[in-house]
């Protein structure tokens, strides 16, 4: 795929545009201080800060790269102005997407890799070599093909999951550890204990995941709250 377009230029779309490396890939980001530190790096052919500025193009590949809430939005707003193009999304949680008809050029994506850290000046054009991408289970065989090889493309395996299959495992292997460790924290904090003086290396790597955009992750704990509380129930059965 040459002609892509990625909608947020965050630590994830941009270590996607580093991983792509073509000079046909276009962005669109409405935050003004990625912007500008993305200007004076060669990674985009072209940053706009709204689909209008974009115009009328061809692409063969559209990434949304956004916050979950504003996701629905974006894929109902590029499927009507590119049509032809293949659209797909990164959220962690995917529940959200039950409640919307999607348009017939939309797949799902999901890839298993990250950082606590936000913003494009964390990317890594290395961060999805032999990583896993879950894809959304599709009927559409084109669309799970060539979504299936872009990922291929840049390092990725691919593994496909229909959505409360993925939203359950993903409890239990990623929101559910950031669920812990954002309480955790926050017991440490209310009863005034050091932790950053006084603990070690393996209490230091459970609370990095506190270090993640909150905001962010109490969409994703909020969209998967029923896979979440059945893993708490199974959790507090073996603490009594």
């Amino acid at each position: 795929m040459k002609n892509i377009l990625i909608i947020g230029s965050g630590f994830m779309g941009t270590s996607i545009a580093l991983a792509v490396g073509n000079r046909n890939t276009l962005c669109v980001e409405e935050y003004s201080p990625f912007k500008d530190f993305l200007k004076e790096r060669d990674i985009y052919k072209n940053i706009y800060s709204s689909l209008d500025e974009v115009g009328d193009r061809e692409f063969d590949l559209i990434i949304i790269c956004s916050r979950q809430k504003s996701v629905p939005d974006k894929i109902k707003e590029v499927s009507k102005k590119y049509p032809s193009s293949i659209i797909t999304e990164i959220s962690s949680s995917k529940n959200f997407l039950k409640k919307y008809n999607m348009p017939e050029n939309f797949i799902s994506s999901h890839p298993i890799c990250g950082s606590h850290n936000t913003g494009p000046q964390y990317s890594d054009g290395k961060l999805f070599k032999n990583k896993e991408v879950i894809v959304i289970s599709n009927p559409n065989k084109f669309l799970s093909d060539k979504i299936e090889l872009f990922w291929n493309s840049i390092g990725a395996k691919v593994t496909y999951m229909d959505i409360d299959e993925h939203n359950k495992i993903y409890a239990f292997l990623s929101h559910f550890p950031h669920y812990f460790s954002f309480i955790y924290k926050k017991i440490l904090e209310e009863e005034k204990i050091d932790y950053k003086r006084l603990s070690g290396d393996s209490l230091k790597e459970i609370l990095r995941l506190s270090e993640s955009d909150k905001n962010l992750w109490d969409e994703i704990f909020s969209d998967n709250k029923e896979n979440l509380d059945f893993l708490v129930e199974k959790v507090n059965k073996y603490l009594k």
